[in-house]
């Protein structure tokens, strides 16, 4: 059924994009064509509704005559396939942008249409023509923005549970759009890491090893995705607060007829039978849980990739940083630079190539061997492992009784145990029902380390205050955290 379903896809796809689209980006001239296009998507936020052929025009000759200065329409018009040619080159000699303007018209990338009352051409574009002009302007500029959906997740379906009103389904939609974005960008990550992993095996030099990492890893990569990832949009934070919130609804048989209820009142499900509706929000439910299950076990494999490419890195830098002066260092150095030859230039040999000549004329690289009567043999060497006694333990320990022992080791295996926590918030409280993150004192990181285990703990209702988010940020002893009101469960009292 998946391939039938992709079958119906991919014909549906080439029903609505024109033949000829994508012909002016694989032509002699693509990059004057790109830059028509990606200038367009500029005249599209720019202009919006109301763009004008001449306003595009004047665009395109403002910051294009050096690109238009190596183009020819004649020999533009030999890449063309079929021999048909609707422009005239006779006709726009004179500007060649005009040219490039009917061009992309004629490959269905926009219309031009005239108002007859004011006499003016307009530029109107289809709907396949304004998401692909933005792929080319993302790929363009490189720059890949992610944005908060864990949190906004969170807060949407937390909203939603406390008041159960109208737009109970619109967010549980919206958490699968969320859902399917997080496991692209999840993706996403992990591939860019392996492929810049990879790209490390053709560096030959440790400045284009310590370009790629910080110039493009840490731009395209590192700081606009994995670190907020990370960070504000913590996966630990809110993934099981949201689990628990989408599994209470699905064990809720009133709730999910009241999700069942919206669905089929909402637009992109008319005409759906209550029993349909019934299974679409089960199903919506139990992928939004399967999601944020899988992505945690996910991120925990972008964490290892993640080490492994940046240990790579050193490893890459120190290995080409060297300064062997011995003849191995000598010729490393030399097979290195032959390697580089070959890459950058594959039908190089000793006639077109410097380096390759220089080194067919001074090296004769010979196989040498020596045969000798343990050649006909694998190495082996059989040895007896010696048994020996274990070392014991002292009978005096210097005057440590059981009970030292047992304090000594209580405090080495267990420094941030279950009652060290509950005895570091009572000392906390003192004596109060409630108080803030301000009124808790932190000395120092262990103090730090205790507090966001008492707030793990009271996630999960595992102790005796309860935990209410006040503000997002706030500076408290030197550290930035977040504002928690923290309250005595009534047991308690």
């Amino acid at each position: 059924m998946s391939d039938s379903r992709d079958r119906r896809q991919t014909e549906a796809l080439f029903s609505v994009l024109p033949e000829g689209l994508f012909s002016p980006l694989s032509r002699k001239y693509r990059a004057i064509y790109a830059y028509a296009l990606i200038t367009l998507y500029h005249c599209l936020k720019l202009y919006n509704a109301h763009i004008l052929r001449a306003d595009y025009m004047e665009m395109l000759r403002a910051h294009g005559q050096d690109l238009a200065s190596l183009f020819s329409i004649r020999s533009d018009m030999d890449d063309d396939r079929d021999g048909d040619e609707d422009v005239s080159p006779a006709e726009e000699d004179g500007d060649k942008f005009a040219y490039i303007v009917r061009k992309l018209s004629a490959c269905g990338w926009f219309q031009i249409i005239k108002d007859y009352q004011t006499h003016e051409e307009l530029i109107f574009l289809p709907a396949y023509s304004i998401k692909l002009l933005e792929v080319l302007a993302d790929l363009a500029t490189q720059d890949t923005t992610y944005i908060p959906l864990v949190h906004q997740t969170y807060s949407e379906l937390k909203l939603e549970d406390e008041k159960e009103d109208e737009y109970m389904y619109r967010t549980l939609a919206n958490a699968v759009h969320n859902s399917q974005q997080l496991e692209l960008f999840v993706t996403l990550l992990y591939h860019s890491i392996v492929v810049y992993n990879h790209r490390l095996v053709d560096v030959s030099s440790p400045n284009e090893a310590l370009q790629q990492h910080f110039d493009d890893f840490r731009t395209h990569v590192s700081e606009p995705i994995y670190h907020p990832m990370k960070t504000y949009d913590s996966f630990g934070l809110y993934s099981r607060p949201i689990v628990a919130i989408v599994t209470r609804w699905l064990r809720d048989e009133r709730v999910v007829a009241r999700l069942a209820s919206q669905a089929r009142l909402d637009p992109a499900h008319l005409g759906l039978g209550p029993a349909q509706a019934t299974d679409l929000v089960i199903q919506n439910l139990n992928y939004v849980i399967d999601v944020f299950n899988r992505i945690n076990r996910s991120f925990n494999e972008i964490d290892r990739v993640n080490s492994d490419y940046t240990e790579a890195v050193q490893r890459k830098v120190n290995y080409l940083s060297g300064t062997d002066k011995s003849v191995k260092g000598k010729l490393e150095k030399i097979i290195a630079s032959v390697a580089k030859e070959l890459r950058d230039h594959p039908g190089a040999n000793e006639e077109n190539s410097p380096l390759l000549g220089q080194m067919v004329d001074t090296i004769s690289p010979v196989r040498v061997g020596i045969l000798r009567p343990e050649s006909l043999y694998m190495p082996f060497r059989r040895e007896l492992r010696p048994d020996e006694e274990p070392l014991s333990l002292a009978d005096d320990l210097g005057g440590m009784d059981d009970g030292m022992m047992e304090d000594f080791l209580n405090n080495a295996v267990s420094p941030y145990s279950e009652e060290v926590i509950e005895q570091f918030m009572r000392r906390a409280f003192a004596g109060r029902e409630e108080i803030t993150s301000l009124d808790i004192p932190l000395n120092g990181i262990e103090d730090l380390v205790l507090l966001i285990l008492a707030i793990v703990q009271a996630e999960f209702g595992n102790s005796f205050f309860t935990i209410e988010r006040k503000e997002d940020t706030i500076e408290h002893c030197g550290y930035r955290m977040p504002m928690y009101r923290f309250t005595i469960k009534r047991k308690e009292h």
